[in-house]
């Protein structure tokens, strides 16, 4: 046995190997300035081959140590510094190969419990019949190469799909055209928006579901609230977030004004409107709203003492959405609008022609049709910044038999290809994995320095709900104070401002970190023992003097 270590012990490549480590690290940190932090940890430090290396790190500090077999008392910081490092690179092993990594991103008043991994993936899915492949990508790990080339078999439903990644962008930049001259009716048209000094331009497909519509000059939402009129009344309903509350009084569905007073004509909802109460800190308000007539309550001049805008709406009023411009085309080709208020007023225009500037009635903006393609056809000219990965594309060729169709595809985007019969849906986006619990979010507050815009700190409020355990936790996760439940550690990372807040949450679970922390503890303990054992030591070589 002594002969069997003293062998291996002649093998000890411990410093060459410790100069190895040193030459990755130093890699992985210029890696890291060009590709950024996560590709750096899925192509170098969570890969089998620097795992590899410190696994065989650990083998030799091992062998090391049975060298000095029987161990004696005055071993004790060698074999305390050795057994501490052994087990750091053992936890850290077992974190890299067995740990979850990933990002919980939850909206205000949402629940998530999909966990959004580093790692990237083709999703290819078909709605009829239904099934769905994932193909674990590497792209953003070499992100240099511009033209991989990879090829993945995609069996759906008994097909032999083929799809072909020929270019990855790591950092595109999108130019897009639309021009007339397309083979299918795809209507689209180039509005210009101006309101005062303010002008936008914008195209909008009416097939795209992404872009048939757009939002501008919209109000924050953070101060409207939309209260559901309850089926009994006399009960108040607070506005959630604020100190005012309504109680409704009574229904309308064809109002009209008798000798003895507010009455129903007839059940037709001819002449919706509703009565209630407004309540808050400055006192209380009596409103009567109708849905037809938004304008009733102004046109009569009335004080409140709240000052707030309520509006009642209605099915019979909700022609179009309200505060907006709906294009239509007729049979003819030729294009119709209508413009409606806040409210549900609407006015329509007949015709719409081309370059001529209409204004919009109760925003005050003014609409102009730049252009207009009946057939429109959407051309995309992308093209590479640099290697840093920020806004990756993909171009993505689907062939089944004799059928191919291509497409560019960014980032948490989805492309439809047409292939025979039944079209597939390829989709880019990170590998999700579902948690054992789910997290909703009930509140999120940005925490600004005194006197500025900079945030000081996140918090956000959220209940954690355990359906195996049956188990439901409120809890506060902060910067500096991450939530832990059943191995997973939940930590406040950043959030995305908007209508409403939406939270991200890093979330992490690490088997070796027990590991990790005793080996710290064993290397203290072994440079405690030196210097304990060390004047011992001395005295003993005096004495001997």
């Amino acid at each position: 046995m002594n002969g069997l270590i003293r062998f291996l012990g002649s093998l000890s490549i411990a410093v060459p190997l410790l100069i190895a480590i040193a030459a990755v690290l130093a890699w992985g940190t210029i890696y890291e300035t060009r590709f950024g932090t996560a590709a750096v940890q899925r192509f170098i430090y969570t890969s089998w081959w620097f795992q590899a290396i410190l696994g065989f790190l650990a083998v030799n500090l091992a062998v090391s140590a049975l060298q000095r077999w029987p161990w004696k008392r005055q071993h004790t910081p060698f074999l305390c510094a050795h057994l501490g490092i052994i087990l750091i690179l053992v936890g850290g092993i077992i974190g890299g190969r067995l740990g979850i990594e990933g990002q919980l991103i939850i909206p205000e008043g949402q629940a998530e419990r999909r966990l959004q991994l580093p790692q990237n993936a083709l999703i290819v899915s078909q709605p009829n019949p239904g099934g769905t492949y994932v193909i674990p990508t590497h792209f953003e790990s070499t992100a240099w190469v511009h033209e991989p080339h990879a090829l993945f078999q995609v069996p759906l439903e008994g097909r032999n799909i083929q799809l072909v990644v020929d270019h990855y962008y790591p950092n595109a930049v999108v130019d897009e055209e639309v021009a007339a001259g397309g083979e299918a009716e795809n209507p689209a048209i180039r509005l210009s928006l101006r309101h005062g000094e303010e002008e936008e331009s914008i195209w909008l497909l009416a097939k795209d579901p992404e872009r048939f519509g757009l939002r501008w000059g919209e109000p924050d939402q953070k101060l409207i609230r939309t209260i559901a009129v309850p089926e009994s009344f006399g009960e108040p309903v607070a506005i959630e977030g604020t100190p005012y509350q309504v109680s409704f009084k009574e229904y309308f569905s064809d109002f009209t004004l008798t000798e003895q007073g507010p009455s129903n004509r007839s059940s037709e909802p001819n002449n919706p409107a509703v009565a209630l109460v407004l309540s808050g800190p400055e006192g209380s308000d009596v409103h009567l709203l109708f849905a037809l007539h938004p304008d009733f309550a102004a046109m009569h001049g009335r004080q409140h003492a709240i000052h707030a805008r309520v509006t009642y709406t209605h099915p019979a009023a909700a022609a179009v959405p309200p505060s907006s411009v709906v294009f239509l085309r007729g049979p003819d080709g030729k294009l119709a609008a209508v413009m409606s208020g806040a409210s549900g007023q609407n006015k329509p225009l007949e015709s719409v022609e081309a370059k001529t500037p209409y204004t919009h009635p109760w925003l005050n903006y003014e609409v102009t049709v730049a252009e207009y393609h009946p057939k429109a056809r959407l051309i995309q000219n992308v093209r590479n910044r640099d290697d840093e990965v920020k806004m990756e594309f993909l171009h993505v060729i689907a062939q089944e038999g004799n059928a191919t169709a291509q497409a560019w595809l960014g980032f948490r985007q989805t492309a439809d290809l047409e292939l025979n019969a039944h079209p597939i849906r390829v989709e880019y986006r990170p590998v999700e994995r579902e948690l054992p619990v789910t997290i909703k979010l009930l509140d999120f507050r940005k925490i600004d320095y005194p006197g500025t815009t900079m945030a000081a700190g996140f918090e956000s409020d959220v209940e954690l709900t355990d359906p195996q355990r049956g188990l439901i936790l409120m809890r506060k996760i902060s910067m500096n104070n991450p939530l832990r439940y059943r191995g997973f550690s939940f930590y406040q990372s950043s959030f995305i401002p908007g209508t409403p807040e939406t939270t991200v949450l890093a979330v992490r679970s690490d088997p070796g970190t027990p590991l990790v922390y005793a080996g710290f503890l064993i290397v203290i303990g072994g440079v405690v023992s030196l210097f304990w054992l060390r004047p011992n030591g001395l005295r003993g070589k005096e004495k001997v003097a």
